[in-house]
């Protein structure tokens, strides 16, 4: 019994714990950091791509370190990568739903030959915080000879004759030679007429829109939403919100029809001004004009703090014309009142009473442990005490017994009560009283017999005088 209660016992505390405590189970997880090997020349710009595997779980932070050679190659640009003269930085973070993230990374080769890129330190981490260890490789890049020319001369080519354009207060040429490594997804090579000369430009597969690639000085290249009807550029900025989907903010959009509470402004996206239009109820929230990678053009909203677009659609009634919520003045809406602005407070006594009664329950436990097993020795206790051995009463156990000596006394009791003759006199004495019992037994029968009024031969003749009453 007492190994059963130990049992109950072990069974209820750790029931407890199971409620009280969840257990969350943590591990390292795998993945890889793959570099592209990619091929140029003198000159001209190598585009290479960083490949992030999770594993198939959404990826979360990750901060990583490359070196390269500066003496042959010159880092131009890169997504989420900063640094220069033979370090980068890759520093990023998923938004939860990309298991693979993808980084593009440009560089200008220097000198003929063959360099490596190398990761020399990583650290990364799932969606939901835990550890990915990442298997990291390295990158080996091909530079050939090129025509020649220095690095910092831009073929003439590139340039649309002495026209410069206009974008933003900064005059632009547009950029003819571009490599495929600059065409975002969902985009293909084309051509645009602009002042009457046919371009290289892309154009998107979805919207049809066109942009064009523009240059100014040695700046690197960037893009421009050409509108055909006017032949006007409005300056584009990639960002790329996961791995399969970016917006192209636009240095455009009307604010006329957004709600009142949006002030206009400027956001800075890589050191460049955008309008955009800030929320003045919430402070770390802005509004810009993109266009999305799938083809949808509007309004987009960015998170300050988490660094997070999403497309934002404006409502048709304002906060003016929303019905006002009443205040429930009534008991019950009070009580509400009371339990939503203290919901913190009243989680805390909860878990403390939950925690008061597993440690009463576990106190019980074992003062009802200790009391059966005090129980249980004091029973055995009684158990184990001598007792008297009571034989069962038996004429045995007298000295002398003898069941012939028993029977023969019987025989002589029967032989005695037969010779005294008195079963002979008490039999005929009772008997002659008996007989006169029978005499008056029927002279009383004859009188019962008898009804008034009614003659009866069996009456007795001592009886012909008496009147007899009907009561």
């Amino acid at each position: 019994m007492k190994k059963r209660v130990n049992r109950w016992i072990v069974m209820i505390a750790a029931v407890c714990s199971m409620l009280l405590f969840p257990v969350m189970t943590g591990y390292a997880a795998d993945g890889t950091l793959m570099l592209s090997d990619p091929a140029g020349n003198v000159g001209e710009e190598i585009a290479m791509t960083i490949r992030i595997d999770g594993g198939g779980q959404p990826i979360g932070d990750v901060t990583a370190t490359l070196t390269y050679d500066p003496a042959m190659l010159e880092f131009v640009s890169g997504t989420s990568i900063e640094g220069g003269g033979g370090t980068l930085t890759l520093s990023a973070s998923g938004t939860g739903a990309e298991p693979e993230m993808v980084f593009n990374l440009l560089f200008r080769g220097l000198a003929e030959g063959a360099t490596t890129v190398q990761v020399t330190e990583s650290t990364a981490y799932l969606f939901s915080d835990e550890i990915l260890n990442l298997s990291a490789g390295q990158s080996t890049v091909t530079v050939g000879a090129g025509d020649g020319t220095a690095a910092s001369a831009e073929p003439t080519e590139r340039v649309t004759g002495q026209e410069s354009i206009e974008i933003g207060g900064q005059y632009y040429a547009i950029y003819e030679n571009f490599t495929d490594a600059l065409i975002p997804a969902g985009f293909s090579r084309t051509t645009a007429q602009y002042a009457g000369t046919e371009h290289s430009a892309i154009q998107q597969d979805s919207s049809g829109k066109v942009i064009f690639f523009m240059v100014a000085g040695d700046s690197d290249p960037i893009m421009a939403l050409y509108n055909e009807s006017d032949s006007t550029f409005i300056r584009a900025e990639r960002v790329d919100v996961s791995e399969f989907f970016y917006i192209l903010v636009l240095a455009s959009g009307d604010g006329s029809s957004l709600p009142e509470e949006f002030y206009e402004t400027t956001l800075s996206l890589h050191d460049v001004n955008f309008p955009a239009w800030q929320n003045m109820d919430s402070m770390d929230f802005y509004l810009v004009y993109a266009l999305s990678s799938g083809g949808t053009e509007g309004f987009y909203q960015y998170d300050l703090v988490d660094s997070t677009y999403q497309r934002y659609v404006a409502s048709e009634s304002t906060p003016s014309e929303e019905p006002e919520e009443k205040e429930d003045d009534s008991l019950l809406g009070k009580i509400e009142g009371i339990i939503s602005g203290n919901l913190i407070i009243i989680g805390a006594a909860a878990a403390a009473v939950v925690l008061i009664l597993f440690i009463v329950i576990i106190v019980l436990c074992v003062k009802l442990g200790r009391r059966n097993a005090e129980l249980d020795d004091i029973y055995a206790g009684d158990e184990d005490d001598d007792r008297p051995n009571v034989r069962k009463s038996s004429r045995k156990q007298f000295v002398g017994y003898d069941d012939d000596d028993e029977d023969e006394e019987d025989d002589f009791m029967e032989d005695d009560f037969d010779d005294a003759g008195y079963e002979d006199d008490y039999g005929d004495e009772y008997y002659e009283d008996d007989d006169e019992y029978d005499d008056d037994y029927e002279d009383e029968e004859d009188m019962k017999e008898y009804v008034p009024g009614k003659s009866s031969s069996k009456k007795n003749d001592s009886y012909d005088d008496i009147d007899f009453i009907d009561v």
